[in-house]
C-alpha cells in the first residue's frame, strides 16, 4: 500500500510539473515579439530611448529585442532579413538609409509582419512615431539666435554640425539655420560639415577654428556632436560669454552643462526615454487594431539656462 501511494505521488508530481511547464511555454507563446532596430546603440539619445522602450515592454508582457544599426545601412538590413525569417510580431526602425532599407519594409510587410518606422519615415509603415525634423531645428537654431540677439548684437560667425546620410535630418540642419536667421539675420554661417559623434563634432570644430579663428557658435544635429565641439572650444580657451554652443535632444551631460553656466546654452528635448515609451504602445495598438495613419509627435521643448532647473 505505501508502495503505491509513493508511486501515486510521483505521478502526481510528475503530472503537476508538465503542467507547469505547459502552461509556461503557453504564456512564452502568447507573448507579442517585438524587435527594435536602432540607428546606433552607442548614441546617448538612443540609449535613452531604448531604456524607456524596455520599461513599456515589461511592463505590456512584450518581448522586445535590440539590434544595431550602427549608423549603416547593412547592418540594419541583415537585422531585417534575421526577423522576418523569425517571424517576429512587429519590426520597429530607425532607418539609417531609407531608400536601402523600404525593400525591407516591404519583404516585411508580405510576410505579415508590422512595421513601425521611428525618427525616420518610410513608405507603407503601419505607424509612424517622430516629430517634425525642421521644427526641431528651428527650435534649436533660435535658442542660438536669440542669444546672438540679445548679447552679441546680432553679430555671430556660426559653425553647422550636419548629417546628410538621412534625409530627414537635412530638414533639421535647414530648421538649425532658419532658426538662428529669423532672431539673427546678420550672423554668418562659416563652417558646415558632417559630424554626428563626438570624436566628429571635436575634430570639426577643431578644424573650424583653425580656419575661422573667430567662430563662436556652434549648433549641430545632437548633443552629442555639440559636445565634441564644446571640449575643442574649451580646448582653444573661447569660453567667453561670446561663445554659444546648442545641441538637440537633451542628453544628461548637455543638462548638466547648461546647469554650469557655460558656453553650452541650450538643447532640445524630445524625451527619448517617454518616446521609447511611445513607441512601444503604438506598436501594441498597431499589432492589436491594425495600422495608423497620423504621425504619432515626440514631446519637444527647448531648454535654456532660464528654465533648466525644471530638468533633471
Amino acid at each position: 500500500m505505501k508502495k503505491r501511494i509513493s508511486l501515486l505521488l510521483v505521478f502526481i508530481l510528475i503530472l503537476v510539473s508538465f503542467v507547469g511547464c505547459g502552461a509556461k511555454e503557453t504564456e512564452e507563446a502568447s507573448k507579442l515579439r517585438v524587435a527594435y532596430i536602432t540607428m546606433d546603440m552607442t548614441s546617448p539619445y538612443f540609449i535613452k530611448m531604448i531604456e524607456g522602450m524596455k520599461e513599456k515592454a515589461e511592463e505590456l508582457g512584450i518581448e522586445l529585442s535590440i539590434h544595431d544599426g550602427k549608423y549603416q545601412a547593412q547592418p540594419q538590413i541583415d537585422a531585417m532579413e534575421t526577423l522576418i525569417i523569425q517571424k517576429v510580431d512587429a519590426i520597429i526602425l530607425s532607418a539609417n538609409d531609407p531608400a536601402a532599407l523600404q525593400p525591407m519594409i516591404e519583404k516585411a510587410k508580405e510576410a505579415g509582419i508590422k512595421v513601425v518606422t521611428a525618427n525616420v519615415e518610410m513608405e507603407n509603415a503601419d505607424a509612424h512615431v517622430s516629430l517634425v525634423e525642421y521644427d526641431y531645428g528651428f527650435t534649436g537654431g533660435e535658442i542660438a539666435g536669440k542669444y546672438i540677439k540679445e548679447n552679441l548684437n546680432g553679430q555671430a560667425e556660426v559653425a553647422v554640425l550636419s548629417f546628410t546620410q538621412v534625409p530627414a535630418v537635412l530638414d533639421r540642419v535647414k530648421g538649425l539655420k532658419e532658426g538662428i536667421k529669423s532672431q539673427a539675420p546678420e550672423a554668418k554661417i562659416v563652417f558646415e560639415t558632417e559630424a554626428y559623434t563626438r570624436e566628429l563634432g571635436m575634430n570639426a570644430v577643431e578644424t573650424a577654428l583653425q580656419a575661422n579663428p573667430n567662430l563662436n557658435v556652434v549648433v549641430g544635429i545632437n548633443d552629442d556632436a555639440v559636445l565634441g565641439g564644446y571640449e575643442a572650444m574649451v580646448a582653444a580657451e573661447r569660453t567667453g560669454d561670446d561663445v554659444v554652443l546648442v545641441g538637440l535632444d537633451a542628453v544628461d551631460e548637455a543638462i548638466v552643462k547648461i546647469k554650469e553656466g557655460g558656453i553650452y546654452r541650450g538643447t532640445v528635448d524630445i524625451a527619448p526615454f517617454e518616446s521609447g515609451k511611445i513607441i512601444i504602445e503604438t506598436t501594441k495598438t498597431v499589432i492589436e487594431n491594425g495600422a495608423i495613419k497620423e504621425m504619432i509627435k515626440f514631446p519637444m521643448n527647448a531648454i535654456t539656462p532660464e528654465n533648466i532647473d525644471q530638468f533633471n
